[in-house]
């Protein structure tokens, strides 16, 4: 084994530490306030939940295409590379689009080339921790760092320099994913070949697949529908930017904590009871914005209640990243990961996205975050009655076949 192989994991994966730093600060200064850019350019309510869902659905093509590409050549680490050298390029067309038809095409390029590099890298990531998977959150403290220091820069250059000052910003921090991509490594255990065999099949035959993606898809369709409007929410309530990211940040700080104590948390819960508790916290963040602005809610307990919620991606998404790397093979790792993505996004935000889009434009904004916050409640009990019901199939199965063994 190289010397670099022997190194402890939080040395090692110092590039993948990085790159969820900058992979968020760009999705941070990108994403949140393209609903506001998209104003500016003159759509609608129902013309942004058009392109907020035409994003969402190309994650579908993206995700099975990108991560079946990486299996099949076993180069998850260029696929990444080559990806973010594309969204440099994206952010250039998406800063000179004015219409409809172009900023669809951008949007929707920008999806592509995006939404599946973080899968990939928790992917190489775990490759290069092995047994040591308590270290995972650790690594994902980068990605709330990250967001929060986006959204405290978008707070700052937005009210003096506009929205489209983001734009070289995110170029910038692109460029610094692909050099972090390019550090990286690839395990050795899969030999690479030109035309490699990717056991797709095993995605569609696991039972806990369906626990996996279902989750995903609840989760993809709890954050989409009620943060893709978020920025707009705030300021149609009158709040300023700098408001808004305040709150972002906050939640920010809150997922950090959970991701930081994960090492503790992973003994202690099951990772069923961590998504339901995920649910149950992103509910109670929606709450907080349903109730922002009233006397009898102060900015303490919106604060509060954005800290707690904000642990909702770390509650959720750790567990379910280690149950993918459990439950399939290396030859399809890299797709069962980006399948994730193809649950979430594809069809949980693309679906979320539209139908809050929507309701925005028909009821009062309140009442659209009191609906939510029933939905997501409501998917936490889903996920967990469905988690109990799927692993006591998955015993019975086993003790029928240990019974015809004997």
């Amino acid at each position: 084994m190289s010397d670099g192989g022997k190194a402890h994991p939080l040395l090692r994966g110092a590039p993948y530490f990085l790159f969820f730093i900058f992979y968020w600060v760009t999705e941070a200064l990108f994403v949140p306030y393209l609903g506001l850019y998209f104003e500016m350019r003159g759509m609608n309510s129902v013309q942004i939940g058009m392109l907020n869902s035409l994003f969402y659905v190309v994650t579908i093509l993206s995700a099975m295409t990108i991560g079946y590409f990486a299996d099949k050549t076993r180069r998850p680490r260029l696929t990444v590379s080559v990806c973010f050298s594309c969204i440099i390029l994206v952010i250039v067309y998406m800063s000179r689009a004015n219409t409809l038809p172009h900023l669809a095409a951008a949007y929707a390029l920008y999806g592509y080339f995006v939404v599946s590099c973080c899968d990939l890298v928790d992917k190489l990531l775990l490759e290069q921790l092995g047994d040591d998977t308590r270290y995972f959150g650790l690594f994902r403290v980068g990605s709330p760092l990250g967001y929060s220091g986006g959204a405290i820069l978008a707070g700052l250059l937005i009210p003096r320099l506009g929205v489209t000052s983001l734009f070289p910003i995110c170029m910038v921090f692109a460029a610094l994913c692909v050099a972090m991509a390019l550090m990286m490594k690839e395990s050795s255990g899969v030999r690479k070949k030109s035309r490699a065999h990717v056991p797709v099949k095993q995605l569609f035959t696991n039972w806990q697949s369906a626990y996996i993606y279902g989750t995903m898809v609840l989760w993809g369709f709890s954050e989409a529908g009620a943060l893709s409007y978020f920025a707009v929410y705030m300021s149609d309530r009158g709040f300023s930017t700098e408001y808004t990211s305040i709150l972002i940040t906050i939640a920010m700080v809150g997922q950090t904590v959970a991701f930081s104590l994960m090492p503790a948390i992973q003994p202690v819960l099951s990772p069923k009871t961590m998504v339901m508790l995920g649910f149950i916290a992103f509910s109670g963040r929606i709450l907080s914005l349903a109730l922002v602005g009233l006397a009898q809610f102060p900015f303490f307990l919106v604060a509060v209640f954005h800290f707690i919620g904000g642990s909702a991606q770390a509650l959720i998404l750790t567990p379910i990243t280690l149950m993918i790397g459990r439950n399939f093979s290396q030859e399809v790792s890299s797709t069962a990961q980006t399948m994730k993505t193809v649950a979430s996004k594809g069809i949980g935000s693309s679906t979320g996205a539209f139908l809050y889009g929507w309701l925005y434009s028909q009821l009062p904004a309140r009442g659209v975050m009191v609906l939510f916050t029933c939905l997501i409640f409501g998917f936490g009990i889903v996920s967990r009655l469905g988690g109990r019901w799927i692993d006591a199939h998955i015993q019975h199965a086993a003790r029928q076949d240990i019974s015809r063994c004997i």
